[in-house]
């Protein structure tokens, strides 16, 4: 019999998490997979595999993304053609990357957590000049402006919103584009983390396409990916130990924990400077990366 009120109190730490990464500008998976791996083992509470744990961080992050890609649909800012051509990378990189994940021991799982969330950090620091996380910023940053373009698209791309703004631009270096979408959902379906980090600062910097338009063709491509993924993981759950393998009981919290979270986090985002966001990304990673990497050492002595 499944125990629906083991993990009640995740309803408000979702709430919390999901709060604090929107505002951060990352994946509320990013803090909410490595707490259920990490924690649950610390607590009086049943013990979540890494690989369920993932599955979980991807169905909820999957609600969160919901009600965003909504959004973003109404006010028309969305750009359809690029969100689809970056779809065909990430969704059958995501699948075979979650299906590697669903079939790898914890403690591999744990350790390329520890490895994966490093080489982010990382990552981060290399271009933190050029941060553009925050999608209330009108224009990218100089250091962005001075980024060459490359295989500049011929044609222009418009968005009109439904408040009547226009967006124009073209779309530049299209191939890395995409190598740096499959790089993403091969993170995220590994870790649960790391499409939305590559991707968005990636349309910007390199692709060259307005930052809310950006932000909103992210989603739209972070919303179909994380499906494929989250929908791959519940399925070899299932196949592997029936449907008493997937843990709904934390499922049914973490959900709608996030679904608010979302909401309360969007208002705060922008709150502090892209410099001080980054920093903080970098921060709150580096201590994730490292405490897998930890016990990562541990299992293997």
């Amino acid at each position: 019999m499944i125990e629906w009120l083991v993990y009640w109190f995740m309803f408000p730490a979702c709430i919390g998490i999901v709060s604090l990464a929107m505002m951060l500008g990352i994946d509320g998976t990013a803090i909410l997979t490595p707490a259920v791996i990490l924690i649950f083992p610390l607590l009086a509470v049943p013990s979540v595999s890494p690989a369920a744990a993932v599955t979980v961080g991807l169905f909820t992050e999957f609600f969160g993304f919901l009600s965003g890609l909504a959004g973003y649909r109404k006010e028309g800012l969305i750009d359809v053609k690029i969100g689809l051509r970056l779809a065909r990378f990430a969704v059958p990189t995501i699948i075979i990357s979650s299906l590697l994940a669903q079939f790898s021991p914890a403690l591999f799982l744990k350790l390329a957590f520890g490895i994966l969330m490093i080489g982010l950090a990382v990552y981060l620091v290399a271009t933190s000049k050029s941060t553009v996380r925050n999608i209330r910023l009108e224009a990218p940053p100089p250091s962005v402006d001075r980024i060459p373009r490359k295989s500049e698209s011929p044609e222009e791309t418009v968005i009109r919103t439904k408040g009547g703004r226009e967006y124009r631009y073209k779309v530049c270096d299209k191939r890395r584009g995409e190598l740096v979408c499959a790089v993403g959902s091969a993170f995220e379906g590994m870790i649960s983390v790391g499409l939305g980090e590559l991707v968005m600062p990636d349309l910007v910097r390199r692709c060259k396409i307005p930052i809310t338009v950006s932000a909103a063709t992210s989603v739209f491509v972070m919303t179909l990916g994380v499906f494929a993924g989250s929908a791959t993981g519940i399925a070899s759950l299932v196949v592997r130990g029936g449907t008493y393998a997937v843990p709904w009981n934390l499922l049914v919290f973490t959900i709608p924990g996030a679904v608010i979270g979302g909401q309360i986090g969007s208002k705060a985002q922008g709150a502090l400077s892209s410099i001080t966001t980054e920093r903080l990304i970098v921060i709150v990673f580096t201590i994730i990366g490292v405490s897998f990497l930890y016990v990562s050492a541990v299992g293997l002595l």
